[in-house]
């Protein structure tokens, strides 16, 4: 399996986080085509919707980081 490393091109320092996510997306599915081994394929394909995904959040503005962590308490009451 080849590594993958979403990385910035030449020229797309200014890229909105959408269009750096799909550009990311368009490179996992290039990987999963020229994957030679047929069972890397799955992986690249979940890692670019996952990437489109993100995509989509940013569309909608979604800057903020989602968890489902509980808040850290403070202590006081």
């Amino acid at each position: 399996m080849v590594a993958f490393a979403p990385k910035l091109r030449i020229g797309e320092r200014h890229m909105s986080p959408n269009n750096i996510y799909r550009s990311n997306a368009q490179d996992c599915l290039r990987m999963a085509k020229a994957a030679a081994d047929e069972r890397d394929r799955p992986f690249w394909l979940t890692l670019a919707q996952s990437w489109l995904r993100l995509a989509e959040h940013a569309a909608r503005g979604g800057d903020e980081v989602e968890t489902h962590e509980r808040p850290v308490s403070s202590g006081r009451h």
